[in-house]
């Protein structure tokens, strides 16, 4: 696993929202080794302030595996909000 931070932004590795999940979301918070990262929805460049907690193992740092295969679960790293 690739290291999580708050405010970075991920996006869906299949490109659009899923049922549960919003397309793109902006970490919170995560606390190294949790099990769940809190995140926030994100339009654009604003979050859209609906706030809910998604399995640490969904993150990953690119929308390919190490194999150069297309991952088609989860969210991958697309960048980081200024500090």
């Amino acid at each position: 696993m690739h290291r999580i931070e708050a405010r970075q932004i991920y996006t869906t590795c299949r490109g659009g929202a899923t049922s549960h999940y919003p397309e793109t979301v902006v970490v919170d918070t995560y606390e190294p080794g949790g099990r769940t990262v809190a995140v926030l929805g994100f339009d654009g460049a604003v979050s859209t302030g609906l706030g809910f907690t998604v399995p640490a193992s969904y993150f990953h740092a690119t929308a390919t595996t190490a194999a150069g295969r297309r991952r088609i679960t989860g969210y991958y790293l697309t960048g980081a909000l200024d500090r």
